[in-house]
Order: C-alpha cells, then sequence, then structure tokens
C-alpha cells in the first residue's frame, strides 16, 4: 500500500481531451494547493521536461485552456479538480523545463469578480445576497450561508472578490473557490485524519500571545427607530483582556451579535497553534481536521483544522502531502 500511495499515476485531460499518455514520460512534478483561507483559490502546477523544446513549438496549452488533473492511488481516484491556465509560464535551465501554472478560477470567472463595483442590496438575507452575487460570475458554487437579515447593505468601490470576503469575515464564514466552484459558507463537509502513520516530519510551534479580547460591543439600531443601543459580549474562556468597538452601526440586532460572534472566534484562533506536517500522500483536503494523539503530542494533542493542503507528485520523492494547520478557538 505504501508504495502505491508514495508513487500514484497522474491523470491528466486538456480542454476535454485525455493527454495522460503523451505526458506521463514528461512529467517532473505535478504540485496542487488546496486552501481555505482568505485570497484562497485552488492552483496547479505542472512541471515538465522539455529537453527537445517540443512543449515551445504547437502544443495545445495555451492561455486560459482547461485542466482537468486527478491523482490514482491504491485503487482510489483523488479529483484534483477542473483549472484555467492563465499568462504564467516559466521556463528554467534553457527552456528544458517548463512549469505551467493554472487557478480553479476560469478567465471570465475572474473577470467578472474583479470589476469594481457600486451597488446597494435591500431587505435581504445573507444567504440570498450571496447567491445572487454568485450567480452574477460563476455557474458552479456551495452556499451554506445563515439566513441572517440585512435591512440594507452597499458595495462601494469594490469587487464582488472584495465584497464576498468581507462579508465572510463579518459573519464568521469561509470564502474560497475549489475545483472552479465558488464556496461560501459557515460548516464546509471535513473529514477526521489520524495522520501520524504517514508522518514524515513535523513542524509545530506557538505565535506569539496577542492581548485576548476579553469584550466585544457593537452599535445596532433599536427596530422602527434611529435610535442605537449597543450589543455586547464576553469572550467566557478569556480572564482578563481588551474591550474593542467594531465600526459602523449594525441595521438590527441579530447583524450585530453574528458580527461580534466572528470577532470573538477569530480572536479566540489568533491565541492558538499552528503547524505544518508533511505526511506520505494522502486525499486531505483544506477544512479536513487533523487528529494529533495524546501519547505523541502530549498537552498539545487535539483536533486541527487543516487551512492549506499541497501535494506534490514527483518522480524523486513520490506523493507528498503538505498540510498547514490551525486549532481551532
Amino acid at each position: 500500500m505504501e508504495n502505491l500511495i508514495r508513487q500514484p499515476k497522474i491523470k491528466v485531460f486538456i480542454n476535454g481531451k485525455n493527454v495522460t499518455r503523451e505526458l506521463s514520460d514528461f512529467i517532473l512534478e505535478v504540485v496542487y494547493t488546496d486552501s481555505i483561507e482568505e485570497k484562497a483559490k485552488d492552483e496547479l502546477q505542472l512541471t515538465l521536461s522539455n529537453l527537445d523544446r517540443r512543449f515551445l513549438k504547437d502544443w495545445a496549452i495555451e492561455e486560459n485552456s482547461r485542466i482537468d488533473a486527478s491523482i490514482i492511488a491504491d485503487g482510489q481516484v483523488f479529483r484534483l479538480g477542473t483549472f484555467y491556465v492563465g499568462d504564467s509560464f516559466t521556463l528554467r535551465e534553457k527552456g528544458s523545463v517548463l512549469t505551467i501554472s493554472a487557478t480553479s478560477q476560469s478567465y471570465e470567472d475572474l473577470k467578472a469578480f474583479k470589476v469594481v463595483r457600486n451597488e446597494s442590496y435591500e431587505n435581504i438575507t445573507l444567504k440570498d445576497l450571496v447567491l445572487q452575487i454568485i450567480s452574477k460570475c460563476s455557474k458552479k458554487s456551495f452556499v451554506d450561508a445563515p439566513e441572517i437579515p440585512l435591512t440594507r447593505i452597499d458595495i462601494v468601490n469594490e469587487t464582488y472578490e472584495q465584497f464576498l470576503k468581507r462579508l465572510a469575515r463579518d459573519y464568521n464564514c469561509k470564502f474560497f473557490i475549489r475545483a472552479g466552484t465558488v464556496v461560501f459558507a459557515r460548516n464546509l463537509p471535513t473529514r477526521e485524519w489520524d495522520i501520524t502513520p504517514y508522518l514524515v516530519n513535523d513542524d509545530i510551534r506557538f505565535k506569539p500571545k496577542k492581548e485576548a479580547v476579553k469584550v466585544v460591543l457593537m452599535e445596532y439600531y433599536k427596530p422602527g427607530s434611529k435610535e442605537t443601543l449597543v450589543y455586547r459580549e464576553e469572550n467566557p474562556e478569556v480572564k482578563g483582556g481588551k474591550t474593542i468597538k467594531l465600526y459602523g452601526i449594525a441595521h438590527n440586532l441579530k447583524e450585530a451579535q453574528e458580527k461580534v460572534k466572528a470577532v470573538i472566534k477569530k480572536s479566540k484562533s489568533e491565541l492558538k497553534a499552528e503547524a505544518t506536517f508533511t505526511i506520505y500522500g494522502q486525499p486531505v483536503n483544506a477544512g479536513d481536521y487533523i487528529v494529533l494523539p495524546e501519547e505523541l503530542y502530549g498537552f498539545i494533542a487535539g483536533k486541527y483544522q487543516a487551512i492549506k493542503v499541497v501535494h506534490s507528485i514527483s518522480k524523486e520523492n513520490g506523493w507528498r502531502t503538505k498540510i498547514t494547520v490551525r486549532k481551532g478557538g
């Protein structure tokens, strides 16, 4: 089983055509990056041997070409997704090595997300707003946002991408693009992994501890009035810390509660550990949870969320998976 995992097969389609056989002898490395951090888009890098310069002549790949890639190991297929080639082509060693970079967002979708806009929305829920925005830019989406009523919200000199990132930050959700699908969700489909049987090395460190947030305040409008009230929430896990007041005025109590809870949750994660692990290749996705057993890791044992996963497949090292994790708040 270990040999199959270390040396998987790579299946590649370009613009719908299976080119696995044509490329297999020339693939030096495939690197797939999956992330749920802010600004996250899945990325695929394909590095090819180009000694005879064949890939600088007539070839199927050009800007905005579609690449579909999968890893086949131990009889299982791990689909990496659909990627679109940008304008990033890197040559090394006098043109004998070619690296092609692609992201999980097509040029057309990317263009729609990047246009600066000025729009207003009234009397709409957060979920319906997100669905409306994404439907203008992408055919594929996964939305699991709470039904928070929004009296009014404005897009002022922002792109849809910037606006969705702001909404995700304010309402404790994740926004990223995976396998051509735009994801905006509070809860992600996840799995739990005990990675210790596959461990190659680990690097666990604690971030410098910031001043803890004890209390978060936010103003909101009293129903049917221009008068404002203040919503206050404490972090029960913090004995002593600072009080912060959020900028702006929420349209209603529920909106204020959601924004305050998002800030408290973020402040908790900022005080927790981060670590990286390299394991023999496994189909781990960003968002999955990594379980560290107490018998090996003592007081830092527990469940950590993978925020970034980099799969690297090469003839020299086989399939390795590097996981960056953060302890949940």
